[in-house]
């Protein structure tokens, strides 16, 4: 009916297959029909519901329409997107079940109609995904088939914000003569255009070291669009209230990503609460901690936990694999004390867990500093970038 809906200005077959009207009340009372007749169907309370149901799928008209969306489908591709929950309960059987056999419904109309032009595709937490997949689907090679993990590259998250930045400027016309004409898909030319104009090419960060502006923000945030977004709004506040927007002075950018810090901390708490109930006082067990230290150090925090997690449910390896799951704790792959340069992999930007061991050396994420009081006394700039390609080109 949702296709049908959108789709009938293409076809009056379509347009006839809207049995319910137009206006968006009805496609809800069609969902509460077809949620009735199921309940009373497998309950065996009134058989009558779901005879309807199946009288109005049988429809001439339905069946008509969906011949018309087929014949569409050919030369104009169908996508329909299932969003995200805002929050799931990982301890909810039911919820996780319903989930389960989304996942796998969507996998068997994709084998049905992926190939006439129709798509399904289902958009889940990466909070959750995990537990969905290891402990819910029972069939995850036939169920799960060519996921997709969104992560975002440096030079997309640049485009964003500058994207942003550039029509606010200009629509209150205050955007800088260099950057008039900008070719969006070339990140250098947004850099130079766009970035380096109104945020400088480089500052010194809190502990007083030389560091390039785009990277020093990145690096606090889990390369999320809406973390550098919250960081970005921070600045320009900053800015607004220094009076130099929109230019940023270094020292604003520092004390403004500073401040953000524990916003996205605890949006990230937050997030992880109906997987781990007590998650924010669980982690406070890192208190203290430098911002890098061997894997074992885990171990030795673990136990003052133990009095936080649901009953049966604590023990070492599962301090550690939610230090991990929450992008806070990251195994170090190299470290130039030199440089003073750290790069660190954490599970966000991973397809499958990050397993942190004893004798691994690992890095607290900056976006957790200011929240967990971690000691930099060391000041080492902790890059919580992936070994990729496409992160070349920040050039830290």
């Amino acid at each position: 009916m949702i296709i049908f809906k959108k789709l009938q200005a293409y076809d009056v077959r379509i347009r006839a297959a809207c049995i319910f009207g137009d206006h968006n009340g009805k496609v809800v009372d069609f969902l509460r029909l077809t949620l009735k007749g199921l309940l009373n169907h497998f309950l065996s309370l009134e058989d009558n519901l779901f005879d309807k149901l199946e009288e109005l799928l049988a429809d001439e008209r339905v069946k008509a329409g969906r011949a018309a969306v087929l014949e569409l489908a050919r030369y104009k591709p169908i996508i329909v997107a299932v969003d995200t929950l805002e929050n799931y309960n990982i301890n909810d059987d039911v919820m996780m079940r319903a989930t389960a056999a989304l996942i796998q419904h969507g996998s068997e109309f994709n084998r049905d109609y992926a190939r006439k032009g129709i798509h399904l595709k289902i958009f889940t937490m990466a909070e959750v995904f995990p537990y969905i997949k290891e402990e819910v689907i029972l069939n995850t090679l036939k169920f799960i088939r060519n996921e997709i993990y969104l992560n975002w590259r440096p030079k997309d998250l640049m485009r964003l914000i500058s994207w942003r930045l550039y029509h606010y400027l200009q629509a209150t016309r205050q955007l800088a003569p260099e950057s008039y004409q900008i070719d969006w898909d070339d990140y250098n030319d947004v850099r130079e255009k766009m970035w380096t104009p109104y945020f400088g090419n480089s500052l010194r960060n809190n502990g007083g070291t030389p560091e390039l502006s785009f990277p020093y923000v990145l690096r606090h945030t889990q390369m999320r669009p809406r973390q550098l977004i919250v960081l970005c709004n921070a600045i320009a506040h900053r800015a607004q209230q220094q009076r130099t927007f929109p230019f940023f002075r270094p020292e604003d950018i520092v004390k403004a990503v500073l401040h953000g810090q524990k916003a996205l901390a605890e949006e990230v708490f937050n997030s992880y609460s109906s997987v781990y109930p007590k998650v924010g006082r669980i982690v406070e067990a890192l208190s203290g901690l430098p911002m890098i230290f061997k894997g074992n150090e885990l171990d030795k925090r673990a136990p003052l936990t133990a009095s936080e997690w649901p009953a049966g449910e604590y023990s070492p390896h599962a301090f550690r694999q939610l230090v991990a799951e929450l992008g806070l704790v990251g195994r170090i792959r190299s470290c130039n004390e030199k440089a003073g340069i750290v790069e660190a992999t954490f599970e966000y930007s991973s397809e499958s867990r990050l397993p942190l061991l004893v004798t691994d050396y690992c890095a607290i994420h900056p976006m957790f500093y200011q929240k967990l009081n971690i000691n930099d006394q060391r000041n080492f700039r902790v890059y919580p970038f992936p070994d990729h390609e496409d992160f070349q080109e920040l050039e830290y």
